[in-house]
């Protein structure tokens, strides 16, 4: 009786169940770039913000769709980084992952941000872009003109094009770096130093 079953069982598998071979072969679309690899563009689900990001010595915005153009949103898709597309086109990012966040809005239009040792020890030209992407994609929102560096709660100097600063920076202190075509001018806001 056991032998008869799987006998049944075995021709059932071996007839495919009643499903037809195909006559041709089934064409099917396949994308050319992998889901989440295109550049992320602006829908109706919310506002754009611009990441910065780096081409060659200088930096380069990238538009990015987002729930809320909050800090905290802007500084997390920044650490993203640059999808795939965009680093065949050539940008790059001098900002680790994780190594930034957007902490909270100071008076006079100043976003402070808490920045890890990784960030702190970035060397070389490396260092004015990280700090530059940071400014420059956080003053591009609202409310924010100039960002305030912080490691451990404490003001962290950072590279300007002038030299080192503790105290809040703008987009006017990264000439050296801005994109191409642009004038640096303090976001907006007041530009006095709290």
């Amino acid at each position: 009786m056991r032998a008869l079953a799987v006998a049944l069982c075995v021709l059932a598998v071996l007839t495919g169940c009643g499903v037809d071979p195909q006559p041709q072969p089934e064409r099917i679309a396949v994308p050319t770039a992998p889901p989440g690899t295109a550049t992320p563009q602006a829908d109706d689900a919310g506002p754009e913000v611009v990441v910065y990001f780096v081409r060659g010595a200088d930096l380069a915005p990238a538009p990015r769709a987002t729930r809320a153009a909050t800090p905290e949103n802007a500084v997390t898709l920044l650490a993203t980084g640059p999808t795939r597309a965009e680093v065949i086109g050539g940008l790059r990012t001098a900002v680790a992952p994780q190594s930034i966040v957007a902490d909270e809005g100071l008076p006079g239009g100043i976003t402070a941000v808490n920045v890890t040792e990784e960030f702190a020890g970035i060397t070389g030209g490396n260092q004015l872009l990280a700090v530059a992407q940071v400014v420059w994609t956080l003053t591009e929102l609202p409310g924010t003109a100039r960002v305030r560096f912080l490691l451990d709660g404490r003001p962290l100097e950072v590279p300007t094009d002038v030299g080192l600063s503790d105290g809040p920076v703008g987009r006017d202190q990264f000439q050296s770096v801005a994109p191409p075509g642009t004038t640096p001018t303090p976001g907006p806001g007041p530009s006095s130093e709290d």
